[in-house]
Parts: C-alpha cells; structure tokens; sequence
C-alpha cells in the first residue's frame, strides 16, 4: 500500500507574524466573532490528513514520524508566543505537549527505524539534524533567555522534555550515534540556511505567509489525525524510565490541548 499522502502545512518563518484572515480582517483582533472564521480561504483549503497505513508497519511509523514532526511545528510556534508574552504556564504545558508527540512521532520499533526512517533522512542529507529546525532553534534561543526559575513548571517541563528526547532516542538508536555525528559534522556549528530549508521541505513545510484561520485550521487538523490515530492504536513503546512510560498514557491529553491553547490565544490577536 502506498503511504497517504500528508499535506504540507504552511508556517511563517519564526520571526514573521501570522496575519488577520484577509477575507475577515477583524478575525486575529476579536473584532468578528470567532464563528466566521469558517468563511476564511486559507482555512476552507486545508486539506484533511489521512488515515495511518496500519496493514504496513514501516509506512505507518513513516506516517507517524511526519505528522509528528508537523505537530512539533505548530507545538514551537504557539511556545514562542507564549515565550514573548511570558506565559510561562502555558509554555510548560506546550513542552509538555512536544514531549508527547516526541513519544508519538518515536512509536515504531528500532529495527523500523533502522530500515525505514533512518535511510530516509540520510537519503536526503547524510548529516539531517533536527537541530537544524528554525522553530527549534528559535525557541530554544528565547527559553536561554527567560531562564525558568529552579522548581518552576517550565524548568520542570523542559527537563522532562530533554528526558523524553534522550529515551527515545537511546531507544531508536542504542548506538547513540545521530546522523551529524557520523557525517564528522561538528555539533556546534550553525547551520546553514541550505541546511535549515532542507528540514522543512523534507517535513513538508512551506514558509509562506499564513493568517490565523489557516494556521489552526492546520493545526486542528493534525491534532485530530494524531488522536483518532492513537485511539486506534496507543503509543505503548516500552522505555527504560518509568516515568516516560508513566508520561506514554497521557499523550492524547497533552497533544490534545494544543488546539484550545491555539484557539484561545491566536483569537485574542496575540502574534505567534
């Protein structure tokens, strides 16, 4: 079976705001009700996400690992506007939402990632980084920043998001060797723009101009397909930390708060 095709979703470079509808300018600033954000065209032309192909092992943790990525996108863009509003309740919950789909987008086996993921990304470039994502490393830049206070939620979620990240990764690759690392590539080094172009066109992201319709148009669309996909068929990797495994049960409920925390604050015209 051939995979389902997941559409690309469009997000504006980290540094560009999203914009009012340009059918509805009173959307993005509360001055229309939310309700006629249905008459929007960016958000009318966003494509419904497939259904995962269960009867193919490797094309199902390929399906996994997209979408996943996309719900990371969309997961960084809403954390660095609660980074600059210094929300940082609602940034402790976004981490723990990236956490989640970290776990869901890691769900296959290590042999599948060894024969399917894996090959896929080198394919396309020896050294593929996710360090290389503009979101990431934008967010990444302002949490240095905002330096969470010891014990807070956020210092607690990032911590934990740093857990889950190295779990998964141990899982998927025992050897602890990231394609970087053995492409001789120094981890320190900035990427290039090239570089930076390559991770999103290979997650299937354009850098356009989006309003705030479209954008959770897209993002519900994705939360929707995650968690009907998980109803179906849980996460249930088995890690060596009991407290990410302990984490694997809730990643409906983390995932799933991403579209209210959208709704709420892009509707009150915060930029994102």
């Amino acid at each position: 079976m051939d995979t389902p095709v997941i559409p690309r979703i469009v997000i504006p470079l980290p540094l560009e705001h999203l914009s009012p509808c340009s059918a509805e300018k009173g959307i993005a600033t509360g001055t229309v009700p939310r309700q006629r954000a249905a008459s929007c065209p960016a958000a009318l032309n966003v494509q419904p996400v497939p259904p995962p192909p269960i009867d193919s092992e490797a094309e199902f943790a390929w399906y996994r690992w997209v979408l996943g990525h996309h719900g990371s996108f969309v997961t960084w863009r809403l954390l660095s506007s609660a980074l600059d509003r210094r929300d940082f309740d609602e940034a402790a919950a976004l981490y723990d939402a990236y956490s989640a789909l970290l776990l869901y987008a890691g769900s296959c086996t290590p042999e599948v990632y060894a024969a399917v993921v894996r090959p896929r990304m080198t394919a396309r470039h020896p050294a593929m980084s996710g360090t290389w994502a503009r979101d990431y490393r934008h967010i990444t830049a302002q949490l240095a920043e905002v330096v969470p206070a010891r014990g807070s939620a956020l210092k607690e979620a990032v911590k934990f998001n740093r857990l889950v990240h190295m779990t998964v990764a141990y899982r998927l690759v025992p050897t602890g060797r990231s394609l970087l690392r053995d492409a001789g590539h120094d981890v320190h080094q900035e990427p290039t723009e090239e570089e930076q172009s390559i991770i999103d066109d290979f997650f299937l992201m354009d850098r356009a101009p989006n309003c705030v319709p479209g954008f959770v148009a897209a993002l519900r669309a994705r939360v929707s397909a995650i968690l009907a996909d998980v109803h179906l068929n849980p996460a249930r990797a088995g890690y060596d930390r009991e407290a990410v495994n302990r984490f694997q049960e809730e990643v409906p409920e983390h995932i799933g708060r991403l579209v209210s925390i959208a709704e709420a604050k892009l509707w009150e015209g915060a930029n994102a």
